[in-house]
Parts: C-alpha cells; structure tokens; sequence
C-alpha cells in the first residue's frame, strides 16, 4: 500500500498540481477508506455516486455491517471436550487416554470413520439433520469432511469434532443475530468469519448493537 500511496500522493516536494491520478478498482470499502479521498461507486456499469466515504455512508447507507469471527477450536474447549465424547460414545470409541504409549495415536486422532458412521453420529448429536446435511459433495463447509469419509482411509473422529464445534460456534452466532436483529441479513460467510448487515430503521444506533 505504500507503493500505492505514493502514486497517489506524490514524491515529497513535488507541487501539487503535479499530483498523479489514479483509478483503484476494488470490492473492499476498507481499502478505499484507507487510500482514497473520494470514492465513487458503479453499478450495472455506470458510475452511481461520488464522493468521501462518510459523505457516501450518511447518504445512501441503511445500517451497519457487522463482521464477526468465530474463535478457533482448541482442544480444552469445553464444547469441544463434550462434543468428542458424545462422538466416542455414538461411534464407540474412547475420546480420550490416561497415558499414551510412545509413537502411538490416541484414540480419537486415530479411529477413522466412513461416510455412513459420520452421519449417523452426526445426526444423533444434535437431533436433527443440521450438521449431517453440511456432509455433501456440493456443502463448502462440509465437503472436506465429505472427501475424507468416502475416501478409503476415512476421516478422523478428531476432525468431525472440530467440524461440529466449528459449525455450531457459527450457529450460535447465526440464531443470535435472528434472535435479537431479525431483519439482519447475512451477506458473507468465508469460514469461521461472518458479514452482517443490520438495518438502522427505527433509530437503532451504533451504541445499541
């Protein structure tokens, strides 16, 4: 961005009527904020408003986006602890071992399931077809899970917990925001990492969120 800036701004000491012009092109309102004093805005082609980025925002804005990250799964996660054992347990296997001999897995890292014990532990964990339905080819969440249990080897009861903690970390997140903002819209989701947009009808403020 440096270099960017630069091309924009100038060397130092060089007269401002001198000043290079240049077009950034982007998706990120981020990226503009932080190199650019005027934005402009084009849909269907053509060139729709201009102007600074707040100027932009009190004009044509209708709420706030609200990014979220869900924090990554950690082996003494409680929900992740509880979540391997309801695993073990559905698929019988021991989540867990006092002590381990050396070179040797433990058991959860290295009982491999098949795509029919992975639904069917799935299911049986949150009662419904929730998580089994992410395990399809075509599911951007589940199909890695997906891969490995139609593989020859399968897939490890370590990585379907990490799934499930994953997903319902997500999900407490998703039905928060219907709970508590119910004409919110989820507009991204890359991962663990969600994009909201919140409508400010009815004078919500950014303090209230």
């Amino acid at each position: 961005w440096k270099v960017i800036s630069k091309m924009v701004v100038g060397p130092s000491g060089q007269d401002p009527r001198d000043k290079t012009s240049v077009i950034l092109t982007t998706h990120s309102m981020e990226e503009c904020e932080a190199l650019c004093p005027r934005i402009g805005i084009m849909a269907g082609g053509k060139l729709r408003c201009l102007g600074s980025a707040q100027r932009l925002k009190s004009r044509y804005g209708k709420g706030f986006q609200v990014e979220m990250k869900v924090r990554e799964v950690d082996g003494d996660d409680e929900d992740y602890r509880s979540t391997l054992k309801a695993l073990s347990e559905r698929v019988g296997v021991p989540a867990t071992v006092d002590t381990v001999e050396e070179g040797v897995a433990a058991p959860a890292e290295s009982a491999l399931l098949d795509l029919e014990h992975v639904l069917g532990a799935l299911f049986a964990l949150t009662g419904d077809d929730y998580l089994s339905s992410m395990i399809a080819p075509n599911n951007p969440t589940g199909y890695v899970i997906h891969k490995a249990a139609t593989s020859e080897v399968g897939v490890s009861l370590d990585e379907v917990a990490n799934f499930c903690v994953e997903e319902l970390r997500v999900k407490a997140v998703v039905d928060f925001f219907a709970s508590e903002y119910p004409e919110s819209v989820l507009r991204e989701r890359q991962e663990t990492k969600v994009r909201y947009e919140v409508p400010s009808e009815g004078g919500l403020k950014i303090s209230g969120l």
